[in-house]
């Protein structure tokens, strides 16, 4: 049975109407660099993509479709990239804290390198069930992978509940990032650039883990 998120985006079955999908696709990466997802038409799309109105509707049922297929494809980068760095043989031979660090600097890395589809993926999320879905089910993913990781080193963490040290850790980074996201950086102590961010998110999920502080700057 087909579900609501297959009827909203019509996959290609053939090469030329895979490559007009992927033009779509494409198109809508590009203007999001441009201006916010509110303000991108699907006239917009079509103009970018060079295609007509008519084939952007025999696969997208609006533009959320289009933004729908680049969150997942994005999701589906990411639930990759986090399932190779929980990996515990990736960490052997490192303290606990490299594996820390490094996941918030890769955090804040991947909310920098593609802010616009983010935030338009976020706000979406607000307001559409399906996008919401998406988001949860990514999320808890990335969460469970890293308490994976953190309870098969369970031994090196000072905190008294490690699950729920590494739920609040995953809590911390993805609240604050996605609150920047959103509204930016307003209160007048915030850390004024992405280094100092780096430096205090560590501190504090280093803390919730009963680990030791930070002792030397971030690269």
């Amino acid at each position: 049975m087909d579900t609501p998120e297959m009827d909203w985006v019509r996959a290609p079955r053939q090469a030329r109407s895979q490559e007009t999908f992927e033009r779509f696709v494409a198109a809508t990466r590009e203007l999001l660099d441009e201006k916010p997802f509110d303000e991108i038409t699907v006239s917009d799309i079509v103009g970018r993509a060079g295609r007509t109105v008519g084939s952007f509707y025999a696969r997208f049922d609006d533009k959320y479709g289009v933004l729908y297929e680049l969150v997942s494809r994005i999701d589906r980068r990411i639930s990759d990239v986090v399932r190779a760095f929980c990996d515990p043989v990736r960490w052997e031979g490192h303290p606990v804290e490299d594996f820390v660090d490094e996941s918030v600097r890769l955090n804040v890395a991947a909310y920098r390198r593609m802010p616009a589809l983010f935030r338009a993926a976020l706000c979406a999320a607000t307001t559409d069930e399906r996008f919401r879905r998406e988001r949860v089910e990514v999320m808890q993913f990335c969460a469970e992978q890293q308490k994976r990781f953190l309870l098969s080193r369970a031994g090196e963490l000072g905190c008294a509940d490690p699950a729920r040290s590494s739920d609040l850790m995953f809590e911390l980074v993805s609240a604050t990032l996605d609150h920047e996201l959103l509204f930016g950086r307003f209160t007048t102590t915030s850390p004024t650039s992405d280094l100092d961010l780096i430096l205090e998110l560590i501190a504090q999920c280093r803390h919730v883990l009963g680990l030791s502080s930070v002792s030397e700057p971030v690269a």
